[in-house]
Protein backbone atom coordinates (compact mmCIF):
# COMPACT_ATOMS: atom_id res chain seq x y z
CA UNK A 1 0.00 0.00 0.00
CA UNK A 2 1.04 3.86 -0.35
CA UNK A 3 2.74 4.23 3.10
CA UNK A 4 4.85 1.69 2.05
CA UNK A 5 6.18 3.07 -1.72
CA UNK A 6 9.77 3.89 -2.02
CA UNK A 7 9.96 7.15 -3.25
CA UNK A 8 13.82 6.53 -4.63
CA UNK A 9 12.93 3.17 -6.76
CA UNK A 10 14.69 0.95 -4.58
CA UNK A 11 12.03 -1.25 -4.08
CA UNK A 12 9.52 -3.79 -6.44
CA UNK A 13 6.32 -2.15 -5.31
CA UNK A 14 4.26 -5.41 -7.01
CA UNK A 15 5.49 -8.76 -6.43
CA UNK A 16 3.11 -11.19 -7.46
CA UNK A 17 4.23 -13.98 -10.03
CA UNK A 18 3.45 -12.60 -13.26
CA UNK A 19 5.15 -9.06 -12.51
CA UNK A 20 8.33 -11.09 -10.79
CA UNK A 21 8.79 -12.79 -14.30
CA UNK A 22 8.38 -9.99 -16.62
CA UNK A 23 10.45 -7.50 -14.41
CA UNK A 24 13.37 -10.64 -15.19
CA UNK A 25 12.82 -10.99 -18.57
CA UNK A 26 13.65 -6.99 -19.18
CA UNK A 27 16.82 -7.52 -17.41
CA UNK A 28 17.60 -10.23 -19.96
CA UNK A 29 16.45 -9.22 -22.50
CA UNK A 30 18.67 -5.43 -21.88
CA UNK A 31 21.40 -8.61 -21.86
CA UNK A 32 20.87 -9.93 -25.11
CA UNK A 33 21.03 -6.32 -26.87
CA UNK A 34 24.62 -7.12 -26.21
CA UNK A 35 25.49 -10.68 -27.59
CA UNK A 36 26.84 -10.81 -30.74
CA UNK A 37 24.19 -11.26 -33.62
CA UNK A 38 24.83 -15.37 -33.95
CA UNK A 39 23.30 -15.45 -30.25
CA UNK A 40 21.32 -12.39 -29.71
CA UNK A 41 17.41 -12.95 -29.90
CA UNK A 42 17.67 -9.73 -31.64
CA UNK A 43 17.80 -9.06 -35.44
CA UNK A 44 19.30 -5.59 -36.20
CA UNK A 45 16.72 -3.62 -39.00
CA UNK A 46 16.20 -0.03 -38.63
CA UNK A 47 15.62 -1.39 -34.93
CA UNK A 48 16.06 -4.24 -32.88
CA UNK A 49 13.39 -6.68 -32.99
CA UNK A 50 12.87 -10.48 -31.75
CA UNK A 51 14.16 -13.05 -35.08
CA UNK A 52 11.38 -14.24 -36.85
CA UNK A 53 11.60 -17.99 -35.01
CA UNK A 54 11.48 -16.77 -31.57
CA UNK A 55 8.43 -16.51 -29.50
CA UNK A 56 7.81 -15.73 -26.19
CA UNK A 57 5.82 -17.80 -24.07
CA UNK A 58 4.17 -17.34 -20.50
CA UNK A 59 3.18 -20.09 -18.06
CA UNK A 60 1.02 -19.64 -14.67
CA UNK A 61 0.46 -22.17 -12.51
CA UNK A 62 -3.00 -19.86 -11.39
CA UNK A 63 -5.04 -17.90 -13.36
CA UNK A 64 -4.35 -14.48 -13.23
CA UNK A 65 -5.55 -12.29 -10.85
CA UNK A 66 -8.25 -9.91 -11.06
CA UNK A 67 -10.95 -10.51 -14.43
CA UNK A 68 -9.69 -13.17 -15.66
CA UNK A 69 -9.91 -15.22 -12.57
CA UNK A 70 -13.46 -13.53 -11.29
CA UNK A 71 -15.53 -16.33 -12.30
CA UNK A 72 -13.49 -18.68 -10.90
CA UNK A 73 -13.41 -17.89 -8.24
CA UNK A 74 -16.71 -17.11 -7.41
CA UNK A 75 -17.44 -21.06 -5.92
CA UNK A 76 -14.24 -20.95 -4.07
CA UNK A 77 -14.10 -17.57 -1.65
CA UNK A 78 -15.01 -17.86 1.61
CA UNK A 79 -18.99 -16.29 2.17
CA UNK A 80 -17.59 -13.40 3.29
CA UNK A 81 -16.14 -12.33 0.05
CA UNK A 82 -18.98 -13.23 -1.64
CA UNK A 83 -21.08 -10.44 -3.03
CA UNK A 84 -24.49 -9.62 -0.80
CA UNK A 85 -26.98 -9.73 -4.35
CA UNK A 86 -26.40 -11.42 -7.37
CA UNK A 87 -27.55 -8.58 -9.74
CA UNK A 88 -27.72 -8.68 -13.58
CA UNK A 89 -23.65 -8.99 -15.18
CA UNK A 90 -22.62 -5.97 -16.90
CA UNK A 91 -19.23 -6.66 -19.48
CA UNK A 92 -17.69 -2.98 -18.86
CA UNK A 93 -17.53 -0.95 -15.82
CA UNK A 94 -14.73 1.92 -16.38
CA UNK A 95 -14.82 2.16 -12.59
CA UNK A 96 -11.94 0.72 -10.91
CA UNK A 97 -13.02 -2.31 -8.50
CA UNK A 98 -11.07 -3.62 -5.37
CA UNK A 99 -10.16 -7.30 -5.54
CA UNK A 100 -12.79 -9.88 -5.32
CA UNK A 101 -15.82 -7.20 -5.11
CA UNK A 102 -18.12 -6.75 -7.65
CA UNK A 103 -18.51 -10.72 -9.07
CA UNK A 104 -21.08 -9.50 -11.28
CA UNK A 105 -19.56 -6.90 -13.06
CA UNK A 106 -16.90 -8.23 -15.95
CA UNK A 107 -14.19 -6.48 -17.71
CA UNK A 108 -13.85 -4.09 -14.56
CA UNK A 109 -9.99 -3.28 -13.94
CA UNK A 110 -9.02 -4.78 -10.32
CA UNK A 111 -6.66 -3.20 -7.12
CA UNK A 112 -4.63 -5.66 -5.38
CA UNK A 113 -4.81 -7.41 -3.37
CA UNK A 114 -8.09 -9.36 -4.08
CA UNK A 115 -9.03 -10.95 -0.37
CA UNK A 116 -11.57 -7.67 1.40
CA UNK A 117 -9.67 -7.83 4.70
CA UNK A 118 -6.56 -7.10 3.20
CA UNK A 119 -4.69 -3.45 2.99
CA UNK A 120 -5.34 -2.26 -0.87
CA UNK A 121 -2.85 -1.04 -2.57
CA UNK A 122 -2.34 1.33 -5.84
CA UNK A 123 -0.87 -2.07 -8.23
CA UNK A 124 -3.78 -3.32 -11.09
CA UNK A 125 -4.83 -6.68 -11.26
CA UNK A 126 -2.43 -9.29 -13.21
CA UNK A 127 -4.82 -9.63 -15.72
CA UNK A 128 -5.29 -5.87 -16.05
CA UNK A 129 -1.45 -5.73 -16.42
CA UNK A 130 -1.14 -8.43 -19.21
CA UNK A 131 -3.62 -7.38 -20.93
CA UNK A 132 -1.93 -3.79 -20.86
CA UNK A 133 1.24 -5.96 -22.10
CA UNK A 134 -1.19 -6.58 -25.22
CA UNK A 135 -1.00 -3.47 -26.33
CA UNK A 136 2.54 -1.94 -25.89
CA UNK A 137 4.93 -5.05 -25.09
CA UNK A 138 6.57 -6.50 -22.20
CA UNK A 139 9.72 -4.87 -22.58
CA UNK A 140 8.20 -1.58 -21.09
CA UNK A 141 8.76 2.17 -22.11
CA UNK A 142 12.37 2.15 -21.18
CA UNK A 143 13.54 -0.15 -23.69
CA UNK A 144 10.63 0.91 -25.93
CA UNK A 145 13.68 3.27 -27.05
CA UNK A 146 15.74 0.99 -28.69
CA UNK A 147 13.73 -2.31 -29.68
CA UNK A 148 10.48 -3.03 -31.08
CA UNK A 149 7.46 -4.02 -29.11
CA UNK A 150 7.75 -7.30 -27.50
CA UNK A 151 4.51 -9.03 -27.48
CA UNK A 152 2.99 -12.77 -25.46
CA UNK A 153 3.02 -15.50 -28.18
CA UNK A 154 0.92 -17.62 -25.91
CA UNK A 155 0.02 -18.72 -21.99
CA UNK A 156 -0.54 -21.89 -20.28
CA UNK A 157 -2.55 -21.92 -17.48
CA UNK A 158 -3.71 -24.22 -14.59
CA UNK A 159 -5.33 -23.64 -11.54
CA UNK A 160 -8.58 -21.93 -12.17
CA UNK A 161 -8.64 -22.07 -15.85
CA UNK A 162 -11.72 -20.55 -18.07
CA UNK A 163 -10.94 -19.94 -21.19
CA UNK A 164 -13.73 -17.27 -21.95
CA UNK A 165 -12.98 -15.50 -18.76
CA UNK A 166 -9.36 -15.33 -19.69
CA UNK A 167 -9.57 -14.52 -23.49
CA UNK A 168 -12.13 -11.52 -22.46
CA UNK A 169 -9.96 -10.13 -19.82
CA UNK A 170 -6.50 -10.68 -21.80
CA UNK A 171 -7.18 -10.31 -25.28
CA UNK A 172 -10.91 -9.08 -26.17
CA UNK A 173 -10.60 -5.97 -24.08
CA UNK A 174 -7.52 -4.83 -25.48
CA UNK A 175 -8.57 -5.14 -28.85
CA UNK A 176 -12.14 -3.64 -28.03
CA UNK A 177 -9.90 -0.67 -26.59
CA UNK A 178 -7.63 -0.12 -29.17
CA UNK A 179 -10.29 -1.44 -32.15
CA UNK A 180 -10.61 1.56 -34.75
CA UNK A 181 -7.33 3.82 -32.99
CA UNK A 182 -4.49 4.60 -35.63
CA UNK A 183 -1.47 2.96 -33.44
CA UNK A 184 1.93 4.11 -33.80
CA UNK A 185 4.18 1.49 -35.88
CA UNK A 186 5.22 -1.55 -34.88
CA UNK A 187 2.27 -1.86 -31.59
CA UNK A 188 -1.13 -3.74 -32.28
CA UNK A 189 -3.54 -5.64 -29.86
CA UNK A 190 -2.00 -8.62 -29.89
CA UNK A 191 -3.71 -11.74 -29.08
CA UNK A 192 -1.93 -13.94 -27.34
CA UNK A 193 -3.26 -17.99 -27.34
CA UNK A 194 -4.61 -19.72 -24.31
CA UNK A 195 -4.15 -23.20 -23.39
CA UNK A 196 -4.89 -25.02 -19.89
CA UNK A 197 -2.38 -27.92 -18.90
CA UNK A 198 -3.36 -31.58 -17.10
CA UNK A 199 0.25 -31.41 -15.62
CA UNK A 200 -0.91 -29.49 -12.07
CA UNK A 201 1.77 -27.73 -9.96
CA UNK A 202 2.90 -29.54 -6.57
CA UNK A 203 2.56 -25.95 -4.62
CA UNK A 204 -0.84 -25.36 -6.53
CA UNK A 205 -4.28 -23.89 -4.64
CA UNK A 206 -5.59 -27.20 -6.00
CA UNK A 207 -2.77 -29.64 -5.08
CA UNK A 208 -2.82 -28.08 -1.30
CA UNK A 209 -6.86 -28.61 -0.87
CA UNK A 210 -6.60 -31.69 -1.84
CA UNK A 211 -3.85 -32.46 0.50
CA UNK A 212 -5.77 -30.73 3.33
CA UNK A 213 -3.10 -28.33 3.79
CA UNK A 214 -2.99 -25.05 5.07
CA UNK A 215 -2.59 -22.28 2.34
CA UNK A 216 -1.14 -19.12 3.68
CA UNK A 217 -0.43 -15.79 0.92
CA UNK A 218 3.97 -16.35 0.65
CA UNK A 219 5.42 -12.27 1.38
CA UNK A 220 8.73 -14.20 -0.50
CA UNK A 221 9.31 -14.10 -3.80
CA UNK A 222 12.57 -15.42 -6.17
CA UNK A 223 13.28 -14.71 -9.73
CA UNK A 224 15.84 -15.58 -11.87
CA UNK A 225 16.95 -15.08 -15.88
CA UNK A 226 19.00 -16.76 -18.10
CA UNK A 227 22.58 -15.70 -17.76
CA UNK A 228 22.17 -14.22 -14.26
CA UNK A 229 24.54 -15.83 -11.78
CA UNK A 230 22.14 -16.55 -9.31
CA UNK A 231 18.54 -16.23 -8.00
CA UNK A 232 17.58 -13.64 -5.84
CA UNK A 233 15.32 -13.60 -2.61
CA UNK A 234 12.68 -10.78 -2.49
CA UNK A 235 11.08 -10.46 0.71
CA UNK A 236 8.10 -7.36 0.32
CA UNK A 237 9.92 -6.21 -2.91
CA UNK A 238 13.31 -6.22 -0.93
CA UNK A 239 16.13 -8.09 -0.98
CA UNK A 240 16.23 -10.76 1.61
CA UNK A 241 18.26 -10.05 4.83
CA UNK A 242 18.17 -5.65 3.78
CA UNK A 243 15.46 -3.49 4.56
CA UNK A 244 14.69 0.09 3.66
CA UNK A 245 15.28 2.99 5.84
CA UNK A 246 13.16 5.56 5.41
CA UNK A 247 14.30 9.17 3.77
CA UNK A 248 17.44 7.17 2.39
CA UNK A 249 17.95 5.18 -0.69
CA UNK A 250 19.29 1.95 -0.34
CA UNK A 251 22.94 1.05 -1.45
CA UNK A 252 23.31 -0.41 -5.28
CA UNK A 253 25.01 -4.19 -3.95
CA UNK A 254 21.50 -4.12 -2.00
CA UNK A 255 18.84 -3.33 -4.68
CA UNK A 256 16.88 -6.20 -6.45
CA UNK A 257 18.10 -5.98 -9.73
CA UNK A 258 14.99 -5.97 -11.08
CA UNK A 259 13.71 -2.42 -9.33
CA UNK A 260 12.80 0.91 -10.89
CA UNK A 261 16.23 2.12 -10.09
CA UNK A 262 18.40 -0.55 -10.99
CA UNK A 263 16.52 -1.14 -14.33
CA UNK A 264 17.19 2.47 -15.14
CA UNK A 265 21.04 2.24 -14.48
CA UNK A 266 20.94 -0.90 -16.82
CA UNK A 267 19.19 1.21 -19.38
CA UNK A 268 21.44 4.16 -19.54
CA UNK A 269 24.49 1.90 -19.62
CA UNK A 270 22.66 0.21 -22.91
CA UNK A 271 22.15 3.31 -24.23
CA UNK A 272 25.46 4.46 -23.69
CA UNK A 273 26.93 1.85 -25.89
CA UNK A 274 24.08 1.58 -28.70
CA UNK A 275 22.53 4.92 -29.09
CA UNK A 276 24.03 7.44 -27.35
CA UNK A 277 22.14 10.38 -28.87
CA UNK A 278 18.77 9.24 -26.03
CA UNK A 279 20.97 10.17 -23.28
CA UNK A 280 21.33 13.91 -24.26
CA UNK A 281 20.38 16.50 -22.00
CA UNK A 282 19.16 13.15 -19.39
CA UNK A 283 21.75 14.02 -16.58
CA UNK A 284 19.45 15.23 -14.12
CA UNK A 285 16.55 13.51 -15.80
CA UNK A 286 14.09 11.85 -13.86
CA UNK A 287 12.75 8.02 -14.09
CA UNK A 288 9.67 9.31 -15.51
CA UNK A 289 10.82 11.82 -17.55
CA UNK A 290 13.77 9.68 -19.43
CA UNK A 291 10.58 6.82 -19.74
CA UNK A 292 8.54 9.53 -21.53
CA UNK A 293 11.43 10.07 -24.37
CA UNK A 294 9.77 6.86 -26.10
CA UNK A 295 7.23 8.93 -28.05
CA UNK A 296 5.97 5.77 -30.00
CA UNK A 297 5.02 3.76 -26.72
CA UNK A 298 3.83 6.80 -24.87
CA UNK A 299 1.45 7.70 -27.93
CA UNK A 300 0.02 3.71 -28.16
CA UNK A 301 -0.13 4.21 -24.15
CA UNK A 302 -2.21 7.34 -24.37
CA UNK A 303 -4.72 5.42 -27.07
CA UNK A 304 -5.41 2.89 -24.83
CA UNK A 305 -5.93 4.69 -21.47
CA UNK A 306 -8.25 6.56 -23.18
CA UNK A 307 -10.00 4.04 -23.63
CA UNK A 308 -13.39 3.14 -22.03
CA UNK A 309 -12.08 -0.12 -21.22
CA UNK A 310 -8.98 1.31 -19.45
CA UNK A 311 -10.08 4.83 -18.61
CA UNK A 312 -9.72 4.04 -14.77
CA UNK A 313 -6.23 2.86 -15.05
CA UNK A 314 -4.41 3.77 -11.88
CA UNK A 315 -1.15 5.55 -12.78
CA UNK A 316 1.91 5.37 -9.88
CA UNK A 317 2.25 8.55 -8.62
CA UNK A 318 4.80 11.25 -9.73
CA UNK A 319 6.79 11.64 -6.64
CA UNK A 320 7.31 7.82 -6.73
CA UNK A 321 9.20 8.10 -9.94
CA UNK A 322 10.96 11.50 -9.36
CA UNK A 323 14.01 9.68 -9.39
CA UNK A 324 17.42 10.35 -11.12
CA UNK A 325 19.95 7.19 -11.93
CA UNK A 326 21.77 8.11 -8.26
CA UNK A 327 17.78 7.77 -6.57
CA UNK A 328 18.06 11.21 -5.68
CA UNK A 329 14.96 12.87 -5.81
CA UNK A 330 14.78 15.82 -8.43
CA UNK A 331 12.61 18.58 -8.71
Amino acid sequence: HRQQLSAFGDSVHDSHAEIIARRALVVYLMGQLLEDPPQSIFAKQHTFALHDHIRLHLYSSQCPCGDAAIESLQGTLGQHEQPPIKRRRTTIDTSVVRGHQGFDTLGALRLKPGRADSIPTLSLSCSDKIARWNALGVQGSLLASLIAPVYIASMVIGDLYNHASIDRALNRRTAAALADKELPGGYRANVCEIHPTAVQFERSQTALTAANAEITTADASIYWHQGAPSSAALVNGVKQGSKLARGQCQKEKLRPAICKLSLLNQFIALSQRLRPELLIGSEHCSYRCIKRRSQAYQQAKALLLDSEQFAGWTCCPSEYEAFDCSGSAVS
